[in-house]
């Protein structure tokens, strides 16, 4: 990891889709994790991770703090059921600190709000009942996530790649998306072409000359 250029990583995943890394590999996808809004564009950061052992969410503030400009927040909330962990208030925060996005494996709640805001909140779906101020369990900055749908297992460390979308959400390790990235810029590539030859087409009602070559 020593070798990689995360800033360089984070920059080049800008210009691709989480449906080009899905042709090519299913490790790190989030299945149930979607835009509260739609996205029109890929959002990519350096994930910092929270872990909630309860209802206790004092731990988001401190890594809202801790966070660095254009990472994302990765909050485990999967043993809150169907409580919100998030919303307007915390998301206002999060563009103070510049946060590039939000997933939560979870609930959010001001879905609503958090679409006026404009910062890209990933989550489970959305929640009308939330977390209130709590003496319990205090959640950890920083621990790994285990991810849990079915039967897949997905671990998630701070510092991996968040690439997240209007398709879905992929959290990579570095050197995974280090690995994917030539395969993935030359999937891009092909499709653009490949798109904007048929979109040309369809604009100038041509699609006949277009399939009959």
């Amino acid at each position: 990891m020593d070798n990689i250029d995360i800033e360089t990583l984070v920059e080049s995943y800008k210009d691709i889709g989480t449906s080009t890394i899905g042709h090519l590999n299913e490790s790190g996808y989030l299945p149930d994790i979607k835009a509260l809004y739609p996205c029109t564009h890929t959002v990519v950061g350096k994930t910092v991770t929270v872990v909630l052992n309860s209802d206790n969410t004092k731990v988001i503030h401190q890594a809202l703090i801790q966070a660095q400009p254009n990472d994302v927040l990765c909050i485990d909330a999967q043993v809150l059921g169907n409580k919100a962990c998030w919303g307007a208030l915390r998301t206002c925060a999060a563009i103070y600190e510049k946060l590039a996005g939000v997933i939560v494996i979870g609930q959010a709640t001001d879905s609503l709000h958090i679409q006026q805001l404009g910062l890209p909140v990933f989550a489970q779906g959305v929640s009308s009942v939330t977390t209130f101020k709590s003496n319990a369990t205090e959640g950890v900055l920083g621990a790994d996530i285990c991810y849990r749908f079915g039967e897949q297992h997905t671990l998630i460390r701070s510092g991996d790649i968040a690439i997240m979308d209007n398709d879905g959400v992929f959290v990579l390790s570095p050197e995974v998306a280090q690995q994917l990235l030539p395969d993935c810029q030359d999937k891009h590539q092909q499709d653009e072409e490949k798109f904007q030859l048929f979109f040309d087409a369809y604009q100038n009602k041509q699609l006949d000359s277009l399939f009959r070559q």
